[in-house]
């Protein structure tokens, strides 16, 4: 018995395949006849299709469909994946207009909401059984689930204790963690005291601490990190005294440090030069400048010196270690001065151009210790001849070593 649906798909591939041929009879058209019967030949799959599918109708007295039909099925179950799975798309268009890093959080949300809502529907219509789909799709997604949620339970978990460290003072973040140590002792003790347990007890008693420690890593990672100074290396003095030169007179008229150049200065400077490290572990292939207790730079070098030299030569551009040995009866550090070079200096919009020397040095190390000191020279030293060196010799050229406040120590630095 054809169906209403049956009968007219038949009848339009039948009025399409005379339109057919007789178009193509009569027309001689390659283009229009090829259309003409795709139309006719795509009419008649559907004719073929609705045929078998009978319009879906269902008579009276034919049981088997009223059990097997779609409608008879029971209806899947509420799922957030949908919800999630248009969540991931929205963060991902979001990315796309902004950050890398947007895009990479929208793809995941757009993977894990994908493959759990297909799994879900999947499992859904494994059979008639609601139990039996449940454990199919635990089978399939918990070995999964479980390791991912741990790792990220963790990771919250240390990213919310970071917070609140970094929030605390030191002294503190000492005090804090050691009465939270304390805490979980006494209450894994309580807990292992008693021979039976809720473990409802103990799961409420783990989610609310793992609750506060969230909460506590989300208000203190609003609030910010605590100020934590920058420590102050030679580096930065010297850089400071170079680019901030107001502000670097200013705390020396204050007496917050010396009115020189860290470099150029044989006094102590805060933070730079206490507590530094005077013993270097042995090297191997590092030079060694040596402060006399005459007040004389001597060296070695890695290697057999020429006969006769009175410098020290190093490579250029590469990173060189020299050990600065004090040999003298005072607090002194190594410099190097290795010629003038010209910076911009000020705000983006209104730079200036300035000649500055071009210095490095070690901390203020006592008598006895010593320190290393890492160069890197950039031009050769010929670059250089005719610029006399303010920190050399009679103003000689070229690039030198010196010691701030003995005038007796220099010694040539000579770089092919």
């Amino acid at each position: 018995m054809f169906t209403t649906g049956s009968k007219f798909l038949i009848g339009a591939s039948v009025v399409s395949l005379m339109a057919t041929l007789v178009y193509g009879l009569g027309q001689d058209g390659v283009l229009g006849t090829v259309g003409l019967a795709s139309a006719t030949i795509g009419l008649i799959g559907l004719a073929v299709i609705n045929a078998i599918l009978r319009d879906s109708n269902v008579f009276a007295d034919d049981e088997a469909p009223v059990e097997t039909t779609a409608a008879a099925q029971p209806a899947p179950g509420s799922s957030i994946w949908p919800l999630a799975f248009a969540f991931g798309g929205v963060v991902l268009a979001v990315g796309l207009i902004s950050y890398q890093s947007i895009v990479v959080i929208g793809l995941v949300v757009l993977v894990v909401a994908g493959g759990e809502w297909a799994v879900q529907a999947w499992a859904e219509r494994a059979s008639s059984d609601a139990g039996h789909n449940s454990e199919v799709r635990s089978r399939i997604l918990n070995p999964i689930e479980f390791p991912v949620a741990g790792a990220v339970a963790v990771g919250v978990i240390i990213y919310s204790f970071s917070r609140v460290m970094l929030w605390l003072s030191k002294t503190n973040t000492v005090i804090a963690f050691s009465v939270l140590a304390a805490i979980v002792l006494i209450v894994a003790f309580v807990l292992a005291s008693r021979p039976k347990v809720n473990a409802g007890a103990v799961g409420g008693v783990m989610a609310v601490g793992a609750i506060a420690l969230v909460a506590a890593g989300a208000v203190t990672g609003l609030d910010g990190e605590r100020d934590i100074p920058e420590f102050e290396t030679t580096e930065i003095w010297q850089a400071e005294a170079v680019h901030h030169p107001e502000e670097y007179a200013e705390g020396a008229a204050e007496g917050e440090h010396p009115a020189e150049a860290i470099c150029e200065s044989p006094e102590e400077f805060p933070e730079a030069d206490e507590n530094a490290s005077e013993t270097v572990a042995a090297k191997s292939g590092a030079y060694q400048v040596i402060l006399t207790d005459a007040g004389i730079l001597e060296f070695t070098i890695p290697g057999t010196p020429d006969t006769g030299a009175v410098g020290v030569d190093i490579p250029r551009s590469t990173a060189t270690n020299v050990i600065f040995r004090n040999e003298g009866d005072e607090h002194r550090r190594l410099s190097l001065d290795m010629g003038a070079t010209t910076i911009e200096i000020g705000p983006e919009d209104d730079t200036e151009e300035v000649e500055i020397r071009n210095l490095t040095c070690t901390t203020l190390i006592e008598p006895g210790a010593a320190q290393l000191l890492t160069i890197e020279a950039p031009e050769p030293t010929f670059a250089y001849d005719g610029q006399p060196n303010p920190n050399a010799p009679d103003d000689a050229d070229g690039f030198w070593f010196f010691v701030p406040g003995v005038d007796s120590a220099a010694l040539e630095v000579i770089v092919p």
